[in-house]
């Protein structure tokens, strides 16, 4: 029961920077920040383009393509952190920083949490 429980947060948590992104982009409108809707769907564009490539890499039997795929997907992506960190975006991806630092922060509480549960089910 208790790894299924686990299971289940790590799920949830690993969804969360999704809604994160997507909480982020409401909020960020009113503040000025990418609230362009042009920005915001170059943003949206970028962001599915570099899931689409992290999927074919993933789907990809052949080293050389898979390689190749995630070199391009490297490049896309820091491309677009550099976009995202010039002008007023470099105090929200501030934040964002270190809401991620405190999420994988708790993920390795709750990591170290199931691994003293196995070691001990009595706990």
């Amino acid at each position: 029961m208790k790894h299924h429980t686990f299971v289940a947060l790590l799920v949830a948590v690993a969804a969360m920077p999704a809604s994160a992104q997507q909480a982020g982009e409401q909020q960020a409108a009113p503040m000025g920040m990418m609230g362009h809707s042009a920005d915001m769907q170059a943003h949206r564009e970028a962001m599915q383009e570099m899931r689409d490539l992290m999927q074919r890499a993933q789907a990809a039997a052949d080293p050389a393509e898979r390689a190749t795929l995630m070199a391009e997907h490297r490049e896309r992506m820091q491309a677009h952190m550099a976009r995202m960190m010039s002008g007023g975006n470099a105090r929200m991806m501030q934040r964002h920083h270190e809401q991620m630092a405190m999420m994988h922060e708790m993920m390795a509480q709750m990591a170290a949490r199931h691994a003293a549960e196995q070691a001990d089910p009595e706990q």
